[in-house]
């Protein structure tokens, strides 16, 4: 049956039990026991069950894992959700990998050439659609690493003509933001399916043209919805920094060409020079890390066994895929750098409007009594999703 635009309730709460029960048998960062405070999250309905066949028996280098779920009383109807932030070095990084990428570039796979588009194609306009590096390298991981690339998986759903629901929460809510303008910019590997995203609590996944182009690829009609938290601040992350450069042209401060107006600057003064200066340090300080987390991922995937053939992304061989030839796709992203930090939020945004406060020391052995992510948690999301919407 195909989906139903709009939010729809039993939708959003079938696909938050997906999402919790990804981090299932997983230490995180955003799971806690019921007793601290946190309702509980049932298991999704017994009429779905995980495609085991579809779902990898192990994280990427960056710990990224999803599930693949079918309906088993409408086997045409799947979904894909993707576990977000667990507690290890390579999770949290994922995070902090924050500097801006192109959202629309080929990636090369040797002789293969495929399109990562993540937005649509805006000609010479001065700012373009970016995206999180971070969000974006777990995306491509997950899409050729692991025992189940999601490569594959998406080509086999695609050729039954089937529909998919796509959702993840916080970290796993960014890339299945990504993961939604992949399927629905992309060639002819994975149209066919009609689609339809919830995701809860995602952090910031790319700018403004980006968010401009989800929301119009989307978000719009309906497709597409961010399940947010007024107390919740993993949705405010990253910072947002926007500077003269991210405006676009032309504007009172650069001309029709994009150049800087000279008089425009100096009325500006030290403000001008100040703030780029500070913007400067800060993007450059995060792309430092990136090269870095790019060439250590590059090392560790030249060894990585890859359950790929050149035939499965298209090509008329049936040649392996080696952990080479991952290694050096993945060094592309360091090509598509942006020299900005604007932020956006995307997607057609679904407010909860929560409590303020922290967790409540109800006096349970064990119980943490100081939770950064009490907020965040998604059985609180689930609490005032059903007082509000229910």
């Amino acid at each position: 049956m195909t989906f139903k635009p709009g939010f729809q309730f039993a939708e959003a709460q079938l696909l938050l039990e997906m999402a919790q029960h990804a981090y299932a048998g997983t230490p995180s960062l955003t799971e806690v026991v019921a007793t601290c405070g946190v309702p509980s999250v049932p298991d999704p309905s017994a009429n779905w069950t995980i495609r085991k066949d579809l779902t990898p028996t192990s994280a990427t280098l960056l710990d990224n894992y999803w599930q693949v779920w079918q309906n088993q009383s409408d086997t045409t109807q799947y979904a894909i959700a993707v576990r977000g932030t667990v507690a290890s070095a390579a999770s949290v990084l994922a995070d902090l990998l924050f500097p801006l990428i192109n959202a629309r570039f080929d990636v090369k796979l040797g002789p293969i050439s495929l399109p990562f588009y993540l937005a649509r194609d805006e000609g010479d306009s001065a700012v373009r659609a970016g995206v999180h590096s971070g969000f974006a390298l777990s995306l491509m991981l997950m899409l050729f690493t692991t025992n189940s690339p999601l490569f594959v998986t998406l080509a086999l759903l695609a050729q039954q003509g089937n529909n998919v629901y796509i959702t993840g929460h916080s970290q796993g809510a960014s890339i299945a933001t990504l993961l939604t303008s992949l399927v629905r910019h992309s060639t002819d590997a994975f149209k066919g399916p009609a689609y339809k995203t919830y995701t809860f609590a995602p952090a910031k996944a790319g700018n403004d043209h980006y968010a401009y182009d989800y929301a119009r690829l989307a978000a719009v009609d309906g497709n597409a919805w961010a399940v947010t938290s007024t107390q919740d601040w993993v949705p405010q992350a990253p910072f947002a920094l926007e500077w003269i450069s991210d405006l676009n042209t032309p504007n009172p401060l650069r001309g029709f060409g994009g150049n800087p107006d000279p008089e425009a600057m100096i009325a500006l003064g030290s403000v001008a020079a100040d703030g780029e200066s500070a913007v400067n340090r800060v993007r450059d300080d995060a792309v430092g890390r990136l090269k870095q987390r790019v060439d250590s991922l590059s090392l560790g995937l030249r060894s990585e066994t890859i359950h790929l053939k050149a035939a499965d992304l298209g090509a008329p061989t049936a040649a392996p895929i080696t952990g080479s030839t991952i290694s050096d796709a993945i060094q592309q992203i360091l090509d598509q750098i942006q020299a900005s930090l604007n932020y956006a939020d995307a997607g057609a945004l679904l407010p909860l409007f929560a409590t303020p406060g922290g967790n409540p020391s109800d006096g349970t052995p064990g119980c943490q009594k100081l939770d950064y992510f009490w907020q965040h948690h998604l059985g609180n999301y689930l609490k005032y999703m059903k007082q509000q919407y229910g």
